[in-house]
């Protein structure tokens, strides 16, 4: 008895935090546009006292993590505005409770590129979302773009992951071609350079369109 009083009520939380909760938060496939697909969506007050709630965690720490991406991005001021919030401890303590999800590895590749941009976190989170991950289609734009913009790919390892990224776009999803050119676009000399270098050496017909 005891013990189904100390359950039940548990799970009756958990299963209405699962029921009301917002629908799962996608990280934006294209990087220059991360803060136009975050919903806005709260955490209900059920789903912050959830103690089952690990999926949901993620879930609104992403979200949060997006919503911080996007401010920065647009509003430097209002970043600093919302820093108590610390959304990047958020991300950190989820990926200590569910370290597989790649989303939370890009976002918080994302929030430390805000904060220091040679800080070594950002490469080693952009490392941890393709080892996760190595072939989700998903985030393929994103990774590329990352570690084009900033100079992640002097390390030999990620050059290797991002050739394989820029591989896959090229021969088994030419519908995601258009993501190698705003990377490309957006990129450092190095990344310039080396997506050139890639597209070359894959599908030569493609450079002329990468390079605009």
């Amino acid at each position: 008895m005891a013990l189904a009083l100390t359950v039940g009520p548990y799970a009756i939380v958990s299963a209405i935090t699962e029921v009301t909760a917002p629908r799962r938060t996608a990280f934006p496939t294209d990087a220059a546009k991360i803060g136009a697909r975050w919903t806005g969506e709260v955490p209900s007050l059920l789903a912050t006292l959830s103690p089952f709630g690990s999926e949901l965690e993620s879930n609104h720490a992403l979200s949060a993590a997006l919503q911080t991406i996007e401010s920065g991005q647009q509003r430097p001021t209002i970043l600093r505005s919302i820093a108590h919030t610390d959304p990047l401890g958020r991300v950190r303590r989820t990926l200590s409770m569910s370290p597989y999800n790649p989303e939370l590895w890009l976002a918080l590749a994302q929030l430390q590129v805000q904060r220091d941009p040679h800080d070594p976190v950002v490469v080693e989170a952009l490392k941890m979302a393709y080892f996760v991950a190595p072939n989700d289609a998903r985030l393929m734009p994103v990774r590329i773009d990352m570690a084009a913009r900033f100079d992640a790919l002097a390390l030999p390892d990620v050059k290797d992951l991002v050739r394989n990224d820029v591989r896959l776009i090229l021969i088994r999803r030419p519908g995601s071609r258009s993501a190698l050119v705003s990377a490309y676009r957006r990129a450092s000399k190095l990344g310039k350079a080396f997506l050139e270098d890639a597209v070359e050496s894959i599908d030569p017909s493609f450079l002329a369109t990468l390079r605009g």
